[in-house]
Parts: C-alpha cells; structure tokens; sequence
C-alpha cells in the first residue's frame, strides 16, 4: 500500500465540505487547520480535542499509510414525526484512514466531554454504507476516551515530527547507538554526544526519531529525558488507540 499511487482517491474523497467555525463565539478555538506529513497538505477540523487530537495520533502511527478528512457523503433518510414525510439528506463522517493491512477505516469523531452518540437513523446509514463498500466504521470520542498520559504524550511528540536541518548528521549515530546499547535514557543518549556538540541539541533529534517511528519507548507514561529508548516505533502502542469502540 505505501507505493500505492493514490492519485484517484486525492480526487475521490476531496473534502465534500469545509471545516467551520460556528461556535467560535462561544468555544474558542474549536476549530483550524493542521500540516499533515502524511498528506502534504494542509487539513481541516473542526474540534481541537476531537478531529485534531485524533490527527496527531494517526500521523504520529507509522502503520496509517494515508487519510482523507470529510471524504464522502452518505445518504439518510427518516421519517419526520411532524410533518409525516420521509426526510432525506447526505451525512459526511468526519475521516476515512487507511492503514497498512487493514480495511479503510470511516471515523465519527466526537470532540465532547461525555460521548455524544449518533442519532439511530445516521449510525444505521454509516453502518450499512461501510458494510456495502467493505470498510469498518466506528464512532469514537478521543477527548473522553483517551488517558490523559497518552494525550499529553501524542501532543509532546506532534511537535518534534518536522525534520529540521540539523538532524539528518545526527540521525545514523543516534540509531547506531541505541542499536549497540539495546535501551538507553533520553538525557544519557543526548549527554554521549557531549564531546562532538552540546547535547541539548541533540535531545529533539531523539524526539522526532520517536514521532516519525525510528525509535521505540513506552508511551503509556509520561515522557520525559528519563524516557527509556529502543529501537523500533511506537506504532504497536498506538494502534489500540486509533479504534476506541469496537469496530461495527
């Protein structure tokens, strides 16, 4: 899937509609507009708890090879107590992933404290709308779901993802290291290089080897400069986080 040309599905689920900023009046903020690394463009949401936290998480999975925001439109209908006629319109989930080895994945993304269920007739439309085009669909609440380490964590890493100029000299020495010492504290991995630089220049080259899936730790407690790292990728342990419900 990685070498996939996805120039049919850019234009197939181009966004059916712009992120909007209703209640900026009374939530601030709710809305914006994030670079994705994996798209190379810029992408939209709608709720910074919600959509937003839900896009550093699969940016930060090396496993999600590609995703499209607002992506299609699902046919609804219902029947309308008050004027005793059937109601029809389109319905648009928020995200639709696509992850290696996996189905496409449809995401309701609910940015609430307390999860906010779909009324019955929507979730039925989505629900048979992926059934008939072999997708999973899920409906989920990254604000109230997620422990809040892991949130904290995701947000820590999200910012250390961009490769800057500096770190491609580095980059191959940090690996070889950790690869030779099997597992190692953040700060002393950083303090090896004191005789060629000033470590702290090196401590957020060590961060984005994590966020971009070169090194492994445990992101299921606070990260820090006492952080253990190994080689690998933090994918494994956050895929468990990319389906909060089960998938229907």
């Amino acid at each position: 899937m990685k070498n996939k040309n996805w120039s049919s599905e850019d234009v197939l689920y181009i966004a059916k509609r712009e992120v909007n900023n209703k209640q900026s009046k009374y939530i601030k903020h709710i809305s914006g507009y994030l670079h994705s690394h994996k798209m190379n463009r810029r992408v939209g949401y709608e709720s910074l708890w919600g959509e937003c936290l839900f896009y550093y998480i699969i940016e930060l999975d090396t496993g999600t090879i590609r995703y499209y925001e607002q992506p299609i439109e699902v046919p609804v209908k219902a029947f309308n107590d008050e004027t005793k006629q059937l109601d029809e319109w389109y319905h648009i989930p928020d995200v639709l992933v696509f992850r290696e080895g996996e189905k496409p994945h449809l995401y309701q993304i609910k940015g609430t404290e307390k999860k906010a269920w779909q009324l019955p007739h929507i979730h039925t439309a989505c629900h048979n709308y992926a059934s008939k085009n072999n997708r999973e669909y899920s409906l989920i609440a990254p604000k109230s779901e997620l422990p809040e380490v892991i949130k904290s964590n995701m947000l820590f890493l999200w910012n250390f993802i961009k490769i800057r100029k500096n770190y491609e000299p580095w980059i191959k020495e940090i690996e070889d290291k950790v690869l030779n010492i099997s597992e190692i504290t953040v700060l002393d991995l950083a303090k090896s290089f004191s005789a060629k630089v000033d470590y702290r220049l090196i401590l957020p080259i060590i961060w984005h080897l994590v966020s971009v899936g070169r090194l492994n730790t445990d992101i299921n407690k606070p990260l820090d400069q006492h952080s253990l790292v190994v080689i690998g990728n933090i994918s494994f342990q956050i895929e468990r986080y990319i389906s909060l419900e089960e998938k229907i």
